[in-house]
């Protein structure tokens, strides 16, 4: 009767009912084990070696490949792509309205930025030496080169996203005020940064603090700016600290016009200048060019090809020859001008 209960018992705890028997389950840990240590059990109890299924050298760790990060054709085509859809390029000087939405664009917006920053940029590429010495073509740089490009990529460009239309309206801003900046250095030229002579007169030390403190109201205005752009989301750039722009860029103008007068000796050109660049400019800006501005002026308008904002910049044109015409006066003693045709008649005769 005891061993068949013992027998009875045996069964009982093997049946499907209580599930396998513990040691079942250690036969089975065995076999695992056996494989986990790099071998397999083999039906008389040997051990056989791994299989390489794609794992390391004698069973050690497997290498992954490590896959690239984006191959470089799928990275230059993504960011073409990006420029690509950053604006209608087809469209370039044909849109109407700008990405901001708040302005209606002329169809002559920009045309007269970029054919005036072309064609001086070619005159400077191609016959820099005319405009000798050095101070004469830097300022020819900062102030026919640098701000027509930068207002030629925002109104020609019809920019589809607002950050890119943001950037070029910020660099457009600081293209107007880096030409104020530009044209005070490149009157006073090195002077500016190494100090004036023991001898000099006060005309020339006061001009060189003029333009010190003009660079440093560049750079404000520049840090100004970086400040709208990362506020961009909460208010426009147009309308980002505004006044403190226009105090920024009306002092500019400012210190230049008394960099002109110090250094500028012909009263009748200095008279000029200080009348259209510090008197007539800003007035018709302020009366019919701002965004707030009401009036019309009477200089001719063609409603939506010509606008009072072409008309400002045909003013401002002559503004900046007057003042090339200036300052090549005061370092080389004969207008930019005068020596360009020479050199281009003496092109002409020699090709002759």
């Amino acid at each position: 009767r005891t061993a068949t209960a013992r027998a009875t018992r045996r069964r009982g705890r093997e049946s499907p009912g209580e599930g396998p028997s513990p040691w079942v389950h250690l036969r089975s840990h065995r076999r695992v084990s056996a494989r986990g240590e790099g071998g397999v059990m083999g039906a008389g109890g040997e051990q056989k070696p791994p299989a390489r299924s794609g794992g390391g050298v004698g069973g050690g760790p497997v290498r992954r490949r490590l896959q690239p990060i984006g191959k470089p054709m799928e990275r230059r085509a993504s960011s073409l792509q990006r420029i690509k859809d950053a604006a209608d390029w087809k469209r370039i000087g044909l849109h109407q309205k700008y990405a901001d939405q708040t302005m209606a664009r002329p169809l002559m917006r920009g045309w007269f930025h970029a054919l005036t920053a072309f064609i001086f940029t070619a005159l400077i590429a191609l016959d820099a030496h005319t405009l000798s010495p050095g101070p004469v073509t830097w300022f020819a740089v900062v102030t026919f080169v640098i701000p027509y490009w930068a207002s030629t990529a925002l109104h020609c460009v019809p920019w589809r996203r607002r950050t890119a239309h943001d950037l070029a309206l910020a660099l457009d801003f600081l293209g107007i005020s880096a030409g104020f900046v530009g044209q005070s250095v490149g009157w006073v030229g090195v002077s500016t940064w190494r100090g004036v002579d023991e001898g000099a007169s006060w005309s020339v030390r006061f001009a060189a603090w003029c333009a010190r403190g003009n660079v440093s109201l560049g750079a404000a205005l520049a840090w100004l700016l970086t400040c709208a752009l990362c506020n961009r989301h909460r208010q426009p750039v147009m309308l980002y600290c505004r006044k403190a722009r226009f105090a920024i860029v009306g002092a500019n103008m400012l210190l230049l016009g008394c960099v002109e007068t110090a250094l500028c000796h012909d009263w009748r050109l200095n008279a000029a200048l200080q009348l259209l660049g510090r008197v007539f400019v800003p007035w018709y800006f302020l009366r019919c060019v701002a965004v707030d501005a009401g009036g019309r002026g009477w200089l001719p308008l063609w409603d939506g090809v010509w606008s009072p904002h072409e008309n400002w910049h045909c003013a401002i044109l002559v503004l900046h020859c007057l003042q090339l015409h200036a300052v090549s006066i005061h370092h080389d003693g004969e207008s930019a001008f005068v020596t360009f045709l020479e050199v281009v008649g003496g092109s002409g005769h020699a090709g002759g």
